[in-house]
Order: C-alpha cells, then sequence, then structure tokens
C-alpha cells in the first residue's frame, strides 16, 4: 500500500485539476464479496431530500431498537450541510487566501473544557463541543489587515443547501431511497432478519407521511431458506440410506439400529454446538451431512461384528436359560464384537478428524467458512465413537 501511494504521488499532478483523490481499494475475490445483510427501499411521493432527511429522523432510530440490528445507512437524495462560497475577486483584493479562511473555519470546531468528574479515584475531564450555526459562521474572524479585522460574510457567502447530488432512484414515478441495514458482530441472521420483517409493518404504520416499503435484499431470508432445504435433503438423503441398508443388511432391527446411530450422533454434536457456542448455519450443517457417510461405515462395522455372534445369543435361547444369563451373553456378544472392531474405527475416525482439523489454523475469510465445518466434522466424528 505505501509503495502505490508514492507512485500515485508521483503522477498526481499530471492528472486534469478537476480529478478526485486516487483512492486505493483491498481487492476482494468474488466468490468471498458479501451483499448487505438487509436492505429495503422507501417509495413517496415527497422530494428526494425532504425523504431522506425523515427517514433518518423517523425511521432510522425505530430500526436501530430492533435486537441484532448494528447501524442503518440511508442512501439517495443529499444530506444537508452549510455551504460556503467565497468571493475570489474580494480576496485578493483584500490578499486573504483561502487556506487561512479555511483554517478560521476549522478552529471554530473546537471543544471547550466542561469540569472534572470524579469517580472511584480517578479525574475525568469533561469536554463539550460548542454548536456552530450560520450566524456564527457569518460572524467568524478569518483574517486581519492593516488593523481590520475581515469576517467570513466580507469575503463570501454562508447558506443552508444539500450535498451535491450522486444519484437519484425513482421507481413507480416515484421518489425512492434505500435503506440498508447491518447487524451486530455474532447476532443470529435469521433471528435479526425475522425480527426486522416483523417490525417494517409496524414502523411504516407509525409515520406520519405518506410512503411505502419493499424489502431488496434480505440474505437472513435467503439463508432460512437454504437451511431449509439442507435440512430435507439431508433427511432425504437419510432415508436413502435406510432403504439401501435394508437391501443389504436385510434386517430392519439391525437397520434402524445403524440409522439411529447417526441420529444420536447429530443430536449430541448440536449438543456440542451449544457448549461450544457453535451457530447452526450453512456451513455446520453442510459438515453433519458430510459426516453422514462416516458414521454408516463406523455402525456397519459395529453391527456387522455383532451379527457373526448373534449365534451365541440364538443357542442360548435354544437351551431355555435364565433372563439375567442371556442379557449376560448379549452383552459379552457386543462388547466382543466392538473390541474386534474397535481399531479400525479408532484408526478411520481420528485420520478424517486430525485432517479437517487442519482447517483450523487457516485465517482470514477463509478460517469464516472452513472452520466451523472442521469443527461440525470433528464433532459428529467424536459423537459417533460415543454412540
Amino acid at each position: 500500500r505505501l509503495d502505490l501511494n508514492e507512485q500515485i504521488g508521483s503522477v498526481r499532478r499530471n492528472l486534469p485539476l478537476v480529478a478526485g483523490q486516487p483512492n486505493i481499494v483491498a481487492y476482494v475475490p468474488e466468490e468471498f464479496r458479501t451483499e448487505d445483510f438487509f436492505m429495503f427501499s422507501l417509495e413517496s411521493d415527497l422530494g428526494p431530500n425532504e425523504l431522506r432527511d425523515r427517514t433518518e429522523r423517523w425511521v432510522v432510530p425505530q430500526l436501530l431498537a430492533v435486537e441484532g440490528v448494528a447501524d442503518a445507512t440511508v442512501m439517495g437524495g443529499a444530506r444537508p450541510l452549510i455551504k460556503i462560497v467565497l468571493d475570489r475577486q474580494k480576496l485578493e483584493l483584500y490578499r486573504i487566501s483561502a487556506g487561512e479562511v479555511f483554517a478560521s473555519i476549522n478552529r471554530l470546531d473546537d471543544f471547550t473544557g466542561a469540569g472534572v468528574v470524579s469517580q472511584m479515584g480517578l479525574e475525568k475531564l469533561v469536554a463539550l463541543r460548542e454548536p456552530v450555526d450560520i450566524k456564527k459562521l457569518e460572524t467568524a474572524v478569518v483574517a486581519r489587515r492593516g488593523g481590520q479585522t475581515f469576517t467570513l460574510k466580507m469575503v463570501g457567502e454562508v447558506r443552508q443547501d444539500y450535498e451535491d447530488p450522486v444519484w437519484f432512484p425513482r421507481a413507480n414515478g416515484k421518489t425512492v431511497v434505500l435503506v440498508s441495514i447491518d447487524k451486530r458482530s455474532g447476532s443470529n441472521t435469521v433471528t435479526v432478519s425475522r425480527a426486522l420483517r416483523k417490525a417494517l409493518p409496524g414502523i411504516q404504520k407509525s409515520l406520519p407521511f405518506d410512503v411505502s416499503f419493499y424489502i431488496d435484499e434480505d440474505q437472513g431470508k435467503e439463508l432460512e431458506d437454504k437451511l431449509r432445504e439442507l435440512v430435507y435433503r439431508s433427511f432425504i438423503i437419510l432415508g436413502i440410506l435406510f432403504m439401501l441398508l435394508i437391501i443389504t443388511l436385510r434386517r430392519i432391527k439391525l437397520t434402524t439400529i445403524v440409522t439411529a446411530s447417526i441420529l444420536f450422533a447429530i443430536v449430541i454434536s448440536l449438543s456440542l454446538f451449544y457448549f461450544l457456542r457453535i451457530s447452526v448455519n450453512f456451513v455446520t450443517i453442510s459438515g453433519l451431512t458430510v459426516c453422514f457417510g462416516l458414521i454408516l461405515d463406523n455402525s456397519i462395522l459395529v453391527i456387522d461384528s455383532v451379527h457373526r455372534r448373534l449365534n451365541a445369543l440364538e443357542k442360548a435361547e435354544e437351551k431355555k436359560l435364565s433372563r439375567r444369563t442371556k442379557m449376560k451373553v448379549a452383552v459379552e456378544t457386543i462388547v466382543e464384537g466392538t473390541k474386534e472392531v474397535l481399531f479400525p474405527i479408532l484408526a478411520t475416525t481420528l485420520t478424517t478428524m486430525v485432517a479437517f482439523a487442519s482447517f483450523i489454523f487457516l485465517s482470514g475469510r477463509l478460517a469464516l467458512y472452513y472452520v466451523p465445518l472442521a469443527i461440525a466434522v470433528a464433532a459428529a466424528m467424536l459423537a459417533s465413537l460415543f454412540v
């Protein structure tokens, strides 16, 4: 960035006088670019500047009161400001430079000491900023020449105005103002989106002017639809696995046990998410879905090993042993069958966990996507061992 600033600075003098100051903006790849979280438009018959002003005074404060909203930015129209137009002929006549005038104006934006506040043994200085209006600007002293004092009104004009217009969106023959909303860091996207969609009709009814709201961008709603679709597909995949296991094992009880192991592993993983404060989102649910096959492999290994020892149980039933003896034989069969495949299961599970654990060392934007995925897979594989 420093090298670029030096190179641009060397060619700045060759640019046209009307050219703006060059800016260096960090490049973000298209696949990592993020859109606005929530954006809606306001349509009204009011003028663009008036609509923007009323939106900032009436709508924005109510939006900031919604739980999870960090900031709301209004786009469209122009913000009110005070314009100072200097008279070049008077400046040359009185030999006053524009820089001298601007320096005098900047000194007006100053803090005034208001006292000291003592709290818990600490003294805190309190400073207040004095308000600046048009009258104060007009009477502000900008220069002194030959014992004469020159005010800003003597060398220029001060008037209430608006910023230079950049763009004026319109729709259906009406003026449009856009409001972009940012959510707080760490807040749930779907929850904040639902709260905003619920609050907008009430805000619209409470406004003292006629306006219509239209939602243009809602990542929370899109994410909610994707999550619903992902959960739906996950159940379809689970159903397909159930049918394939029935065809392969030809035993409904064994198939039910294998399928239940997947469900229990998911429940344990979600519990780990709660204690680790990990959000259940598109990435983490995708990680759990990826683990379906891995958990299924472990379950089939255990079931197959135990299944080969079911003859002991059948013989125990033929000998009409006591219920306690049958239970003892069943436990021994399960323990022996699990011990036989314990090492392969541990090896494959730990290998998978280590492979995904490498994502934890990523940084930047990649960490936002891959670290939750790695934690989801690791949690699901760890849960499968307990199951």
